[in-house]
């Protein structure tokens, strides 16, 4: 499938997706890492939040080690949007992916049984109870199980949007995500997919190079 230039530049794309985002759905959070392409992602929807005098849910799955620049980038951010964004700073067992080890695929953050061997203390706000989330949350769940019951929970019985900071230059999995012809979107835009029930995910900068991003850095830094 060829790409076709839009006429406009990816800042104007992006905040038009996300102004769309705001007007067709009741709810709305961001999917935020504290990398370049979320963080870039975060600034547009709350400038729009803001614009419009609306709450922004923020979902950060804090996976125990981070560096501690992205902690700092994320208590920046935090701090800047204070005024219009809803927070949700997860420290939960949640279990991941282990690529170091052919014995133990898998091992579990912040494991309540493993507190000694913490790398370090969550943040001061952070949510650490799994009765918080209940009863979407089970400890040990993996993360992509978790990320979907999020909208669930954020967003009970409402349509929900989840902005999502993938772009299709950076694989080609992610380039089948915005094209592939077998997913459900809303109102035919292929930079949305349905995930459950009302709740969507919206690839606002799926079309930004590398470039673009820490050029938007550059000229507006966090």
């Amino acid at each position: 499938m060829p790409k076709r230039g839009l006429g406009i530049d990816v800042d104007t794309a992006a905040r038009e997706r996300v102004a769309w985002t705001f007007d067709r759905f009741e709810r709305v959070y961001v999917s935020f890492s504290g990398g370049k392409d979320s963080t870039v992602l975060l600034h547009l929807a709350a400038d729009e939040a803001r614009r419009r005098g609306r709450k922004l849910g923020v979902l950060n799955v804090h996976l125990e080690g981070q560096y501690w620049h992205t902690i700092r980038l994320i208590e920046g951010c935090f701090k800047l949007h204070a005024d219009v964004i809803e927070p949700h700073w997860v420290c939960l067992p949640i279990a991941l992916r282990n690529a170091v080890s052919v014995y133990q695929p898998k091992w579990m953050c912040w494991d309540p049984a493993m507190r000694e061997a913490w790398i370090r203390e969550p943040p001061e706000d952070a949510i650490t109870d799994p009765a918080f989330f209940f009863p979407w949350f089970g400890e040990g769940m993996e993360f992509e199980e978790f990320v979907p019951l999020f909208g669930e929970w954020y967003a009970p019985d409402k349509r929900c949007a989840c902005l999502v900071g993938i772009r299709t230059d950076e694989s080609l999995n992610r380039f089948r995500t915005i094209v592939k012809s077998k997913k459900e979107t809303l109102d035919g835009k292929r930079w949305t997919s349905r995930v459950i029930a009302d709740q969507y995910n919206v690839y606002p900068i799926y079309d930004w190079k590398t470039e673009d991003l820490w050029t938007w850095h550059a000229h507006n830094p966090s």
